[in-house]
């Protein structure tokens, strides 16, 4: 229970099993959380494995030191790449988390559910946690393929959750990172609070007339984003007379795929250009040299680098579905097939009038998705569920987007 001594500062527990430069959107949540909060509380990370605070502080572009915050390891079990022991580490960090949590406050988890036995606040990442349950309300990404011993011992590991019994669903604080999210928790009658996830790059400023006319992709080099799609789609413009180029901006996961698209690449004669991964001000001053900008993994929950392109000045153009489609917001920019990809970006540019309105529209949609926002949310939410004395989240009767609007 949280002391009403004057003099001490309320203690906040966040919890991030660990850290990986190849994820994206928790590590960026985790570390903007501790930003937010470190300075008005005293916080503490719980995670299993050290991390190199200089790299996610370039990564994420936080602005944190080691004394903001302590950090309380957990143990792990040792997992290297070639034996598939992550289904196990879950319960092993929940089962340990459990036992922190009497320790704070408040204890918030950065990605998805923990079932702490105890009120908690959770910042949803995706909807992969809730397995089928959701499948009739939202267009949730297929199960990856697994063979029978892999599903049975899945299966073994989901048995080893110490579950404490609570509806973590209903008594618990939901913060989704999207509208989409939410809607989808709604319809298992859970309403939950809206934060969009920070996304901190700063473009720079480069006039219309000077950007390259060529396209931009950025994401992880992995089937599930789906970069063989952006190249199909340029394909058919500069098939239909577009003088155009496509650069890719990202790390490789899969190599195995690395090598598809590098052969993919070289079969198009030099207008697909890998060029690697790009952090901070270096990716930022890449990206705003673009006019153009394509994205292409569907059934996203949410989409960083789609706000990092919308923030670099790019047009943008991205799948018809889920979270992307909730960030770009606008029929003209958005497509089911290739083939729509490429009439849509054709009409497009060649109409100047509808180019320019789909420049403003995109600035104003990038304006949502800043840092202060996600502090300013993120702050109001926690003194609010600090300062309650009920056991039970009251919250509206809709989804809330706290802060709209706020830049």
């Amino acid at each position: 229970m949280m002391s009403s001594a004057p003099d001490r500062r309320a203690s906040v527990g966040i919890y991030m099993p660990f850290f990986s430069p190849n994820r994206g959107g928790p590590d960026l949540t985790a570390m903007w959380l501790i930003q937010a909060l470190c300075f008005r509380y005293d916080v503490t990370l719980i995670t299993t494995r050290q991390f190199d605070l200089g790299y996610f502080n370039r990564f994420t572009g936080t602005n944190l030191s080691s004394k903001d915050f302590r950090i309380r390891s957990l143990p792990s079990l040792p997992s290297p790449p070639s034996a598939p022991m992550s289904a196990l580490q879950g319960p092993l960090f929940q089962r340990l988390a459990t036992r922190c949590a009497k320790d704070f406050d408040l204890n918030i988890s950065a990605m998805n559910t923990l079932d702490f036995g105890v009120r908690a606040m959770h910042f949803l990442a995706d909807l992969n946690w809730l397995g089928a349950t959701i499948a009739p309300a939202a267009d949730s990404p297929p199960t990856m393929h697994r063979s029978a011993l892999r599903k049975i011992y899945h299966r073994l590991c989901l048995g080893l959750y110490k579950e404490s019994g609570r509806d973590s669903l209903r008594l618990d604080v939901l913060v989704s990172n999207s509208q989409w999210v939410a809607s989808a928790l709604r319809e298992l009658g859970v309403d939950s609070p809206v934060i969009y996830p920070p996304v901190p790059l700063v473009p720079f400023a480069i006039r219309w007339e000077d950007k390259r006319p060529d396209f931009v992709w950025i994401g992880r080099i992995t089937p599930s984003k789906r970069l063989e799609v952006a190249i199909n789609i340029v394909g058919r413009l500069r098939q239909a007379g577009l003088d155009c180029k496509l650069h890719v901006v990202g790390n490789t996961i899969d190599k195995s795929y690395e090598t598809r698209i590098r052969e993919l690449a070289r079969s198009k004669g030099g207008w697909v250009i890998l060029e690697g991964p790009l952090y901070g001000s270096e990716k930022a001053r890449f990206l705003s040299q673009f006019r153009y900008a394509i994205h292409t993994q569907v059934n996203e929950a949410f989409g960083i680098t789609l706000v990092e392109l919308l923030k670099s000045g790019c047009i943008l153009f991205g799948p018809d579905s889920c979270g992307g489609a909730e960030i770009i917001d606008h029929d003209d920019l958005l497509f089911s097939s290739e083939e729509e990809a490429a009439g849509k970006i054709l009409r497009a540019i060649n109409d100047p009038e509808k180019l320019e309105a789909l420049r403003s529209h995109l600035r104003e949609r990038a304006a949502r998705y800043s840092s202060d926002h996600f502090c300013n949310s993120v702050q109001h939410l926690v003194a609010q569920m600090l300062e309650e004395q009920a056991d039970v989240f009251i919250s509206s009767k809709s989804p809330i987007e706290i802060g709209a609007g706020a830049s």
